[in-house]
């Protein structure tokens, strides 16, 4: 496993967070490099060089696109894997996926791109942690799933690890979450288990092992293996939410809004609660994180939502047609008492900016303003008639 670090780029201002170098131009040039530099890796890999100077040769390629990335790498028998983790961030799989849809189509001829680590199968059972003078292996581990609405809850039970649980519990969980990266890949245990509790004593039900928590996922969520381990149908799965609006509210700090839907909930909360996690992450990498707004008194009549929701999609499509997903990646979208919402991140937000100007300059809307997911920054105006 390597940690790549690079430093920060800095951007021409926070309100509109326009990189000198963005996210986009960042992963042209680390993929250039990375098929000058692939065999060196490969010839490392190959030879079982030491954990340190395969780190040293990953830094010094992806560090060109990255702040920090977590990736395994190896050899499968037939091509090497490059495995980019998301080390239980969330917002991580949106720039991994970007990275792999960038690849030029002959790193695959030697490489596979995998974006978050993949079950193990029945492999697991092989998969052993020490702790300390005693050891856990999957086969000591008893499981309980209870799947409620799309997700589950684990109840887990080992006798190995009930020391450790006791004097280091968050230490536990790391370690059961490892695991459980193992079993299921780590996508599908990040998305889908809800909570984990640690049992003193093995319930009187049959439980299952760790080798058939995959099946379980399967069963449950009517999904394939595949389709588990697919970082892009994530990306494609949104949430809707309802919330209370303020009727009175026109600042563009989505006050007003009483639904919409998204495939990233954590920045739409981090946003209402002030918090920045998600969005200094995605700076750091040259990627902007926000929205736009604009009012909705030019929506009238009786079928004013369809009409709403109708230019929404309409703007989605030219930013796509004309930016590509080279640029653009659509969040989601809320509708408020006074203003539409369209969520995105941007890989190269100069452009985007441009586009939707360009859009909204045909448009009937009166204005429409930008504004990153850091609350306490400024909205900028990009059109105003």
């Amino acid at each position: 496993m390597g940690l790549f670090k690079k430093k920060e780029e800095k951007n021409q201002g926070k309100d509109l967070p326009l990189f000198d170098v963005p996210f986009r131009k960042r992963v042209k040039d680390c993929w250039d490099y990375f098929l000058t530099e692939e065999v060196n890796l490969r010839n490392l890999i190959d030879s079982k060089a030491g954990a340190n100077a395969i780190c040293d040769e990953l830094n010094k390629i992806f560090g060109i696109a990255f702040e920090n990335v977590y990736a395994e790498v190896g050899f499968n028998g037939e091509k090497h894997d490059l495995i980019l983790n998301l080390e239980g961030d969330w917002s991580r799989l949106f720039s991994l996926a970007y990275f792999k849809r960038m690849a030029p189509a002959e790193v695959y001829d030697n490489w596979n791109i995998i974006v978050g680590r993949r079950s193990n199968g029945q492999a697991i059972n092989r998969f052993e942690l020490r702790l300390g003078n005693n050891s856990v292996s999957a086969e000591d581990i008893d499981i309980w799933s209870n799947w409620q609405n799309g997700y589950v809850d684990l109840e887990i039970y080992c006798k190995n690890m009930l020391p450790l649980i006791k004097n280091d519990r968050s230490q536990a969980f790391q370690l059961m979450f490892i695991l459980l990266d193992q079993a299921v890949g780590e996508l599908a245990e990040m998305k889908y288990i809800a909570s984990i509790d640690f049992l003193d004593n093995p319930k009187n039900e049959t439980p299952l092992k760790l080798d058939g928590l995959l099946d379980d996922f399967i069963t449950n969520l009517s999904l394939s293996k595949e389709e588990l381990m697919d970082a892009e149908r994530y990306i494609d799965l949104y949430s809707v939410y309802q919330l209370q609006p303020d009727e009175n509210a026109t600042d563009g700090l989505r006050r007003d809004v009483f639904g919409g839907s998204s495939c990233l909930i954590p920045v739409i909360n981090d946003f209402r609660n002030n918090k920045t996690y998600i969005v200094d992450s995605f700076e750091k990498d040259g990627i902007s994180a926000g929205y736009i707004f604009y009012p909705l008194d030019w929506a009238t009549g009786n079928n004013r939502s369809a009409k709403i929701l109708d230019f929404r999609d309409s703007v989605i499509d030219e930013i796509e047609k004309t930016c590509g997903k080279e640029c653009f990646c659509f969040l989601g979208g809320a509708t408020g008492v006074n203003y539409g919402y369209l969520d995105f991140v941007a890989y190269d937000l100069k452009t985007v900016t441009d586009v939707i100007t360009d859009i909204f300059s045909k448009s009937e809307v009166s204005f429409v303003k930008y504004h990153s997911f850091r609350k306490n920054n400024q909205s900028v105006t990009l059109y105003q008639k």
